[in-house]
């Protein structure tokens, strides 16, 4: 009789516990605090199934989106989508690390560069790096060509980029070196 007692207070407490917890704790669905440098730029995240789509709009084609972790836990994986004309560098920036990409800005989009930033050290990094970023243009337009006048570049974030970020991350544009 005491074994069943205490198994019932027990399962009572875990069950209040999961109870009271706020909704988006229990699924872990990340909540982000977002800070733009411009005013104008919009950012809208969409999150399923462990995947956080960021779409960013910016019409001045320079700026910065801040991302704070507020609640839940960083997704599995984050898919960034820049609805720009070009995209002359790109850069993630973590209090640890900080990814730079470059790519041509004339005719035919082309990567041309990336490279990691940490401790004090900068080196180049190819698609077989962990922290390396897909970087692609989704369009419309039979020849993905700069400016871009239909879609936007899609950003895969590295996995190990985001879970050594801590709970915050930055990312910065360029599109066009003015």
């Amino acid at each position: 009789m005491k074994y069943f007692v205490v198994h019932t207070i027990l399962l009572s407490l875990c069950l209040t516990s999961c109870a009271s917890r706020p909704a988006n704790a229990q699924s872990g669905e990340p909540v982000f605090t977002v800070t733009t440098e411009n005013p104008d730029d919009q950012i809208d995240i969409k999150n399923e199934k462990g995947i956080s789509t960021v779409d960013i709009r910016s019409p001045t084609g320079i700026g910065s989106a801040r991302f704070v972790l507020e609640s839940g836990t960083m997704p599995e994986r984050v898919v960034m989508r820049l609805h720009l004309k070009g995209l002359e560098e790109l850069r993630l920036v973590s209090d640890q690390t900080t990814i730079a990409a470059s790519a041509s800005s004339s005719n035919l989009f082309r990567l041309t560069d990336q490279r990691v930033i940490s401790s004090g050290n900068e080196y180049s990094i190819t698609p077989i790096d962990p922290l390396w970023m897909k970087i692609e243009i989704v369009s419309s337009q039979a020849i993905e060509t700069i400016p871009l006048k239909d879609g936007y570049f899609e950003i895969t974030i590295s996995n190990e980029f985001i879970q050594n970020s801590g709970d915050s991350f930055e990312i910065q544009w360029i599109d066009f070196y003015r």
